[in-house]
Protein backbone atom coordinates (compact mmCIF):
# COMPACT_ATOMS: atom_id res chain seq x y z
CA UNK A 1 0.00 0.00 0.00
CA UNK A 2 1.17 3.25 -1.11
CA UNK A 3 2.39 5.82 1.41
CA UNK A 4 0.40 8.53 2.26
CA UNK A 5 1.84 12.50 3.33
CA UNK A 6 1.60 13.19 6.88
CA UNK A 7 -2.26 14.26 7.32
CA UNK A 8 -3.74 17.30 8.97
CA UNK A 9 -2.96 17.24 12.66
CA UNK A 10 -6.16 15.38 14.04
CA UNK A 11 -6.15 18.26 16.94
CA UNK A 12 -6.84 21.19 14.07
CA UNK A 13 -9.14 18.60 11.67
CA UNK A 14 -11.83 18.75 14.76
CA UNK A 15 -14.77 21.08 14.08
CA UNK A 16 -14.20 24.36 15.95
CA UNK A 17 -17.30 24.20 19.26
CA UNK A 18 -15.29 20.25 19.49
CA UNK A 19 -11.94 22.45 20.40
CA UNK A 20 -13.53 24.95 22.20
CA UNK A 21 -14.96 22.60 24.76
CA UNK A 22 -11.82 20.73 24.84
CA UNK A 23 -10.09 23.56 25.65
CA UNK A 24 -12.58 24.73 28.32
CA UNK A 25 -12.47 21.26 30.05
CA UNK A 26 -8.54 21.61 29.79
CA UNK A 27 -8.18 25.00 31.08
CA UNK A 28 -10.71 24.08 34.11
CA UNK A 29 -9.05 20.94 35.66
CA UNK A 30 -8.17 20.81 38.72
CA UNK A 31 -3.91 20.76 38.50
CA UNK A 32 -2.31 17.55 39.60
CA UNK A 33 1.14 16.31 39.33
CA UNK A 34 2.13 13.99 36.57
CA UNK A 35 0.44 10.83 37.48
CA UNK A 36 3.60 8.65 35.96
CA UNK A 37 6.71 11.32 36.98
CA UNK A 38 9.96 10.50 35.06
CA UNK A 39 12.03 12.64 36.52
CA UNK A 40 12.88 13.56 40.25
CA UNK A 41 11.57 16.84 40.64
CA UNK A 42 9.66 17.92 43.30
CA UNK A 43 6.13 18.60 42.57
CA UNK A 44 3.95 20.68 45.23
CA UNK A 45 0.42 19.94 45.64
CA UNK A 46 -1.78 22.70 46.25
CA UNK A 47 -2.41 22.97 50.62
CA UNK A 48 -4.25 25.55 52.83
CA UNK A 49 -1.86 28.37 52.18
CA UNK A 50 -0.59 27.49 48.14
CA UNK A 51 -3.04 27.04 44.93
CA UNK A 52 -2.36 25.74 41.30
CA UNK A 53 -4.30 28.14 38.98
CA UNK A 54 -4.20 28.12 35.35
CA UNK A 55 -2.75 31.35 33.53
CA UNK A 56 -4.90 33.36 31.87
CA UNK A 57 -6.23 32.84 27.78
CA UNK A 58 -6.23 35.87 25.32
CA UNK A 59 -9.39 35.85 23.89
CA UNK A 60 -8.29 34.68 20.52
CA UNK A 61 -6.36 31.59 21.90
CA UNK A 62 -7.52 28.38 23.08
CA UNK A 63 -4.53 27.56 25.72
CA UNK A 64 -1.25 29.06 26.42
CA UNK A 65 0.02 28.09 23.18
CA UNK A 66 -1.57 25.58 20.29
CA UNK A 67 -0.31 22.97 18.19
CA UNK A 68 -1.03 20.68 15.10
CA UNK A 69 -1.56 18.14 17.80
CA UNK A 70 -3.41 19.66 20.57
CA UNK A 71 -2.95 22.40 23.46
CA UNK A 72 -0.65 23.57 25.32
CA UNK A 73 -1.01 25.39 29.23
CA UNK A 74 0.63 26.61 31.84
CA UNK A 75 -0.18 26.18 35.64
CA UNK A 76 1.91 28.30 38.56
CA UNK A 77 1.97 27.75 42.33
CA UNK A 78 0.62 30.48 44.33
CA UNK A 79 1.21 31.25 47.93
CA UNK A 80 -1.11 33.07 50.03
CA UNK A 81 0.14 36.49 49.08
CA UNK A 82 -0.72 35.67 45.29
CA UNK A 83 3.07 35.70 44.46
CA UNK A 84 4.46 32.40 42.05
CA UNK A 85 6.44 30.10 43.41
CA UNK A 86 6.43 27.57 41.20
CA UNK A 87 5.52 26.85 37.14
CA UNK A 88 4.37 23.63 35.13
CA UNK A 89 3.72 23.09 31.48
CA UNK A 90 1.08 20.81 30.51
CA UNK A 91 0.84 19.43 26.96
CA UNK A 92 -2.48 17.69 25.94
CA UNK A 93 -1.69 15.84 23.32
CA UNK A 94 -4.56 14.78 20.57
CA UNK A 95 -3.24 12.30 18.14
CA UNK A 96 -6.73 10.78 16.85
CA UNK A 97 -6.84 6.81 16.78
CA UNK A 98 -4.45 5.73 13.92
CA UNK A 99 -1.56 7.70 15.51
CA UNK A 100 -2.62 6.46 19.01
CA UNK A 101 -3.32 2.69 18.07
CA UNK A 102 0.34 3.17 16.72
CA UNK A 103 2.31 0.81 18.81
CA UNK A 104 5.29 2.68 17.49
CA UNK A 105 4.42 5.27 19.38
CA UNK A 106 4.68 4.56 22.92
CA UNK A 107 7.63 2.89 24.79
CA UNK A 108 8.68 -0.47 24.06
CA UNK A 109 4.98 -0.68 22.03
CA UNK A 110 2.90 -0.78 24.86
CA UNK A 111 -0.40 1.64 23.35
CA UNK A 112 -1.53 3.75 26.20
CA UNK A 113 1.65 3.63 28.47
CA UNK A 114 4.47 5.98 28.28
CA UNK A 115 4.62 8.25 24.79
CA UNK A 116 7.67 7.66 22.61
CA UNK A 117 7.94 11.56 23.44
CA UNK A 118 8.39 11.28 26.84
CA UNK A 119 10.68 8.15 26.81
CA UNK A 120 12.82 9.54 24.11
CA UNK A 121 13.38 12.75 26.00
CA UNK A 122 14.41 11.46 29.01
CA UNK A 123 16.54 9.07 27.44
CA UNK A 124 18.82 11.59 26.06
CA UNK A 125 18.35 13.65 29.24
CA UNK A 126 19.52 10.30 31.25
CA UNK A 127 22.78 9.89 28.69
CA UNK A 128 23.71 13.58 29.85
CA UNK A 129 26.23 14.55 31.97
CA UNK A 130 24.26 15.59 35.81
CA UNK A 131 25.60 19.14 34.97
CA UNK A 132 25.07 19.55 31.05
CA UNK A 133 20.94 18.08 31.42
CA UNK A 134 20.07 21.89 31.53
CA UNK A 135 19.96 21.45 27.60
CA UNK A 136 17.29 19.29 27.03
CA UNK A 137 13.78 20.54 28.71
CA UNK A 138 12.67 18.76 30.91
CA UNK A 139 9.81 15.99 30.54
CA UNK A 140 8.60 15.64 34.01
CA UNK A 141 6.55 12.91 33.29
CA UNK A 142 2.98 11.47 31.70
CA UNK A 143 -0.36 10.52 32.03
CA UNK A 144 -4.52 10.96 31.17
CA UNK A 145 -3.62 8.53 28.65
CA UNK A 146 -7.66 8.33 27.17
CA UNK A 147 -7.79 5.65 23.46
CA UNK A 148 -11.63 5.95 22.88
CA UNK A 149 -13.31 8.44 21.58
CA UNK A 150 -10.64 11.12 23.69
CA UNK A 151 -7.51 9.71 21.80
CA UNK A 152 -5.39 11.67 24.20
CA UNK A 153 -2.76 11.54 26.93
CA UNK A 154 -1.00 14.56 28.73
CA UNK A 155 2.47 15.41 28.95
CA UNK A 156 4.48 17.40 31.72
CA UNK A 157 7.42 19.79 31.50
CA UNK A 158 9.43 22.60 32.63
CA UNK A 159 8.20 26.26 31.92
CA UNK A 160 11.20 28.02 30.08
CA UNK A 161 10.47 32.11 30.59
CA UNK A 162 12.76 32.86 27.69
CA UNK A 163 11.31 33.11 23.88
CA UNK A 164 12.62 30.00 21.31
CA UNK A 165 15.37 30.76 19.15
CA UNK A 166 13.35 31.87 16.49
CA UNK A 167 11.54 34.78 18.80
CA UNK A 168 15.44 35.07 19.95
CA UNK A 169 16.24 35.62 16.10
CA UNK A 170 13.94 38.05 15.65
CA UNK A 171 14.66 40.35 18.96
CA UNK A 172 18.14 40.82 17.40
CA UNK A 173 16.36 41.91 14.15
CA UNK A 174 14.48 45.55 13.45
CA UNK A 175 13.27 47.16 10.69
CA UNK A 176 11.39 44.10 8.99
CA UNK A 177 10.68 43.54 5.96
CA UNK A 178 7.62 41.75 4.43
CA UNK A 179 7.94 38.68 2.60
CA UNK A 180 9.78 38.37 -0.29
CA UNK A 181 11.30 41.31 0.05
CA UNK A 182 15.32 41.42 0.44
CA UNK A 183 16.83 43.11 3.40
CA UNK A 184 19.12 45.65 3.00
CA UNK A 185 22.44 45.68 5.06
CA UNK A 186 21.51 49.06 7.09
CA UNK A 187 18.31 47.39 8.21
CA UNK A 188 19.69 47.84 11.95
CA UNK A 189 19.54 44.21 12.22
CA UNK A 190 21.85 43.59 15.71
CA UNK A 191 24.12 40.66 15.24
CA UNK A 192 24.33 37.60 18.12
CA UNK A 193 27.29 38.22 19.65
CA UNK A 194 30.29 35.34 18.61
CA UNK A 195 30.80 34.13 22.34
CA UNK A 196 26.60 33.33 22.18
CA UNK A 197 27.01 31.62 19.39
CA UNK A 198 30.04 29.22 20.58
CA UNK A 199 27.66 28.73 23.79
CA UNK A 200 24.89 27.43 21.86
CA UNK A 201 26.76 25.43 19.65
CA UNK A 202 28.05 23.99 21.97
CA UNK A 203 25.10 22.99 23.90
CA UNK A 204 23.66 21.61 20.66
CA UNK A 205 26.75 19.65 20.47
CA UNK A 206 26.29 18.16 23.78
CA UNK A 207 23.15 17.09 23.47
CA UNK A 208 23.59 15.56 20.09
CA UNK A 209 26.45 13.58 21.53
CA UNK A 210 23.79 12.07 24.36
CA UNK A 211 21.84 11.08 21.77
CA UNK A 212 24.34 9.14 20.03
CA UNK A 213 24.80 7.70 23.47
CA UNK A 214 21.07 7.30 24.48
CA UNK A 215 19.40 3.64 25.14
CA UNK A 216 20.73 0.79 23.69
CA UNK A 217 19.61 0.80 20.23
CA UNK A 218 22.29 2.69 18.58
CA UNK A 219 21.29 5.96 19.64
CA UNK A 220 18.45 8.42 18.76
CA UNK A 221 17.82 10.78 15.86
CA UNK A 222 15.82 13.55 16.95
CA UNK A 223 13.98 14.29 13.55
CA UNK A 224 12.62 17.64 14.29
CA UNK A 225 15.63 20.16 15.36
CA UNK A 226 14.15 23.52 14.49
CA UNK A 227 14.60 27.07 15.49
CA UNK A 228 11.29 26.72 17.36
CA UNK A 229 12.08 23.65 19.15
CA UNK A 230 15.23 25.37 20.85
CA UNK A 231 13.64 26.74 24.20
CA UNK A 232 15.97 29.00 26.41
CA UNK A 233 15.81 29.08 30.28
CA UNK A 234 17.23 31.12 33.32
CA UNK A 235 21.06 31.48 32.76
CA UNK A 236 23.17 29.49 34.52
CA UNK A 237 24.96 31.85 37.54
CA UNK A 238 28.17 29.87 37.30
CA UNK A 239 28.96 29.45 33.18
CA UNK A 240 27.74 32.56 30.37
CA UNK A 241 25.76 34.05 33.12
CA UNK A 242 25.25 37.05 30.29
CA UNK A 243 22.75 34.01 27.64
CA UNK A 244 19.77 32.00 28.91
CA UNK A 245 20.29 28.59 28.95
CA UNK A 246 19.60 26.81 25.55
CA UNK A 247 17.38 23.29 25.84
CA UNK A 248 16.23 21.09 23.11
CA UNK A 249 12.68 20.15 23.28
CA UNK A 250 9.96 18.59 21.58
CA UNK A 251 11.16 15.14 20.87
CA UNK A 252 7.71 13.97 19.41
CA UNK A 253 9.48 12.99 16.06
CA UNK A 254 12.73 11.69 17.73
CA UNK A 255 13.34 7.14 16.56
CA UNK A 256 16.04 5.03 18.21
CA UNK A 257 18.43 4.20 15.15
CA UNK A 258 17.99 0.94 15.90
CA UNK A 259 14.49 0.03 15.45
CA UNK A 260 13.31 -1.50 12.28
CA UNK A 261 13.03 0.63 9.29
CA UNK A 262 14.56 3.78 10.85
CA UNK A 263 17.72 4.25 9.13
CA UNK A 264 16.39 3.25 5.56
CA UNK A 265 13.55 5.80 6.02
CA UNK A 266 10.72 3.22 6.39
CA UNK A 267 6.92 4.40 6.69
CA UNK A 268 7.24 4.64 10.30
CA UNK A 269 10.01 7.56 9.47
CA UNK A 270 8.20 8.94 6.60
CA UNK A 271 4.64 9.69 8.98
CA UNK A 272 7.22 11.82 11.30
CA UNK A 273 6.92 15.58 11.24
CA UNK A 274 9.80 16.92 10.12
CA UNK A 275 9.92 20.98 9.34
CA UNK A 276 10.71 21.03 5.61
CA UNK A 277 12.54 24.67 6.22
CA UNK A 278 15.09 22.53 8.58
CA UNK A 279 15.24 19.34 6.80
CA UNK A 280 18.71 17.94 5.97
CA UNK A 281 19.18 15.54 2.74
CA UNK A 282 18.12 12.46 4.33
CA UNK A 283 14.96 13.69 5.83
CA UNK A 284 13.43 16.16 3.02
CA UNK A 285 10.83 15.57 1.25
CA UNK A 286 9.40 17.10 -2.27
CA UNK A 287 6.39 18.68 -1.99
CA UNK A 288 4.10 16.33 -2.44
CA UNK A 289 5.00 15.40 1.33
CA UNK A 290 5.47 11.45 0.35
CA UNK A 291 8.91 11.29 -2.01
CA UNK A 292 12.05 11.34 -0.74
CA UNK A 293 14.02 14.21 -2.80
CA UNK A 294 17.25 12.09 -2.26
CA UNK A 295 16.48 8.46 -3.07
CA UNK A 296 19.89 6.51 -2.84
CA UNK A 297 23.59 7.09 -1.81
CA UNK A 298 24.81 7.95 1.72
CA UNK A 299 22.00 10.70 2.50
CA UNK A 300 19.00 8.19 2.10
CA UNK A 301 20.24 6.93 5.50
CA UNK A 302 19.33 8.30 8.39
CA UNK A 303 21.98 8.54 10.73
CA UNK A 304 24.05 10.48 13.80
CA UNK A 305 24.79 12.63 11.69
CA UNK A 306 21.62 13.57 10.68
CA UNK A 307 21.27 15.24 13.66
CA UNK A 308 24.54 17.48 13.10
CA UNK A 309 22.86 18.57 10.19
CA UNK A 310 20.70 20.52 11.62
CA UNK A 311 22.69 22.07 14.42
CA UNK A 312 24.38 23.17 11.82
CA UNK A 313 21.26 24.45 10.08
CA UNK A 314 20.26 26.18 13.44
CA UNK A 315 23.88 28.05 13.29
CA UNK A 316 23.73 29.12 10.06
CA UNK A 317 20.39 30.98 10.76
CA UNK A 318 21.54 32.38 13.91
CA UNK A 319 24.79 33.78 12.06
CA UNK A 320 22.21 34.94 9.27
CA UNK A 321 20.23 36.54 12.02
CA UNK A 322 17.53 34.46 10.09
CA UNK A 323 14.84 32.41 12.10
CA UNK A 324 14.85 30.50 8.41
CA UNK A 325 16.87 30.86 5.92
CA UNK A 326 15.29 32.22 2.33
CA UNK A 327 17.69 29.05 0.69
CA UNK A 328 14.73 27.15 2.02
CA UNK A 329 11.43 29.14 1.82
CA UNK A 330 10.91 27.10 -2.11
CA UNK A 331 9.03 24.42 0.38
CA UNK A 332 6.93 27.24 2.16
CA UNK A 333 5.33 30.06 0.27
CA UNK A 334 4.02 30.86 -3.38
CA UNK A 335 6.99 31.19 -6.27
CA UNK A 336 6.13 34.90 -6.62
CA UNK A 337 7.22 35.36 -2.68
CA UNK A 338 10.68 33.59 -2.97
CA UNK A 339 13.46 35.46 -1.62
CA UNK A 340 16.25 33.64 -3.23
CA UNK A 341 16.96 32.48 -7.03
CA UNK A 342 15.70 28.60 -7.79
CA UNK A 343 19.85 28.21 -9.01
CA UNK A 344 21.07 29.18 -5.37
CA UNK A 345 18.04 27.55 -3.48
CA UNK A 346 18.73 24.79 -1.43
CA UNK A 347 17.57 21.88 -2.90
CA UNK A 348 18.92 18.14 -2.91
CA UNK A 349 17.90 16.64 -5.73
CA UNK A 350 20.80 18.19 -7.98
CA UNK A 351 18.90 18.33 -10.89
CA UNK A 352 18.05 22.42 -9.94
CA UNK A 353 19.66 24.85 -6.89
CA UNK A 354 22.73 23.79 -4.80
CA UNK A 355 23.00 20.69 -2.00
CA UNK A 356 25.29 23.18 -0.11
CA UNK A 357 25.18 26.82 1.01
CA UNK A 358 27.65 28.85 0.50
CA UNK A 359 29.82 30.64 3.28
CA UNK A 360 28.24 33.84 1.92
CA UNK A 361 24.82 32.00 2.25
CA UNK A 362 25.53 31.55 6.23
CA UNK A 363 26.63 34.43 7.43
CA UNK A 364 24.78 37.88 7.47
CA UNK A 365 26.46 40.16 5.42
CA UNK A 366 28.01 42.94 8.12
CA UNK A 367 29.44 39.67 10.39
CA UNK A 368 32.67 39.53 11.20
CA UNK A 369 32.43 36.26 12.74
CA UNK A 370 35.46 33.65 13.18
CA UNK A 371 36.43 31.41 10.21
CA UNK A 372 36.96 28.53 12.30
CA UNK A 373 33.46 29.07 13.59
CA UNK A 374 32.06 29.37 9.95
CA UNK A 375 34.15 26.00 9.07
CA UNK A 376 33.15 24.17 11.34
CA UNK A 377 29.29 24.74 10.80
CA UNK A 378 30.00 24.09 6.82
CA UNK A 379 31.28 21.03 7.81
CA UNK A 380 28.01 20.15 9.87
CA UNK A 381 25.84 21.12 6.63
CA UNK A 382 28.06 18.71 4.17
CA UNK A 383 25.63 17.05 1.43
CA UNK A 384 27.23 13.87 1.93
CA UNK A 385 26.69 12.71 5.85
CA UNK A 386 30.46 10.82 5.75
CA UNK A 387 31.69 14.57 5.24
CA UNK A 388 30.17 15.92 8.21
CA UNK A 389 31.62 15.05 12.22
CA UNK A 390 30.67 12.80 14.43
CA UNK A 391 28.63 13.99 17.07
CA UNK A 392 31.62 13.57 19.66
CA UNK A 393 33.74 15.36 16.88
CA UNK A 394 32.06 18.18 16.31
CA UNK A 395 31.95 18.51 20.44
CA UNK A 396 35.45 18.21 20.79
CA UNK A 397 36.32 20.80 17.80
CA UNK A 398 34.41 23.20 19.88
CA UNK A 399 35.33 22.93 23.07
CA UNK A 400 38.89 23.30 21.56
CA UNK A 401 38.58 26.32 19.21
CA UNK A 402 35.73 28.12 21.34
CA UNK A 403 37.81 29.25 24.30
CA UNK A 404 39.59 32.57 22.87
CA UNK A 405 35.70 33.33 21.59
CA UNK A 406 34.17 33.56 24.97
CA UNK A 407 37.37 34.79 26.98
CA UNK A 408 36.08 37.14 29.73
CA UNK A 409 32.28 35.96 28.85
CA UNK A 410 32.25 32.28 29.88
CA UNK A 411 32.98 32.86 33.35
CA UNK A 412 31.51 36.48 33.74
CA UNK A 413 29.70 36.96 36.70
CA UNK A 414 26.34 39.20 35.94
CA UNK A 415 23.52 40.73 38.19
CA UNK A 416 20.10 40.97 36.73
CA UNK A 417 19.55 44.28 34.79
CA UNK A 418 23.24 45.31 35.43
CA UNK A 419 26.60 44.29 33.05
CA UNK A 420 29.98 46.36 32.76
CA UNK A 421 30.39 48.56 30.38
CA UNK A 422 33.00 46.67 28.53
CA UNK A 423 30.81 43.34 28.55
CA UNK A 424 27.52 45.75 26.98
CA UNK A 425 28.57 44.47 23.28
CA UNK A 426 28.14 41.02 24.56
CA UNK A 427 24.43 40.79 25.27
CA UNK A 428 21.44 39.92 23.58
CA UNK A 429 18.63 41.50 23.16
CA UNK A 430 16.90 38.74 24.24
CA UNK A 431 13.22 38.52 24.86
CA UNK A 432 11.96 37.47 27.91
CA UNK A 433 8.80 36.30 29.16
CA UNK A 434 8.05 38.02 32.75
CA UNK A 435 4.77 37.89 33.54
CA UNK A 436 5.03 34.60 35.18
CA UNK A 437 8.45 34.81 36.58
CA UNK A 438 9.10 33.36 40.02
CA UNK A 439 8.60 35.65 42.87
CA UNK A 440 6.10 38.11 41.06
CA UNK A 441 2.32 38.68 41.67
CA UNK A 442 0.49 37.08 39.86
CA UNK A 443 -1.87 39.14 37.67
Amino acid sequence: MAAKPPAKGYWQALPEFIQALVADSFHNFVFTGPPNQTIDRPIPVSTDNTRWVPVPRALTKKGFAEGSEGLINLWCLLDSDDKIIDRIIIKQIHPGCQRYEDSSNWKDGNVGGEPRECAMANSVWTALATDNRKHVLDCLGYGDCKGEPRWRYRLYFEFSEHEDLSRMIEAQREGQSSTGQKRKADDGDTLFPEAFLWYLLESLAKVVVAMDQAGDKGGVLHGDLQAANIFFSAPDSKRFSLYPIPKVADFGSSRNLGDSGVRDRSDVVRRDACCMLFAPPELARINDGVTWEVKDGPSATLSNKTNVWQVGMLLACCMRLRPYLPETDWRDVPQMHWETPENEQLRFGKKRGRTELSRKQMCHENSKYNSVLINIVKLCLHFDPVKRPSPSSLLRGVQKYMKEAVAGVENYQSVEGEADDDIQPYKLLKKKDDRYKIGKQFD
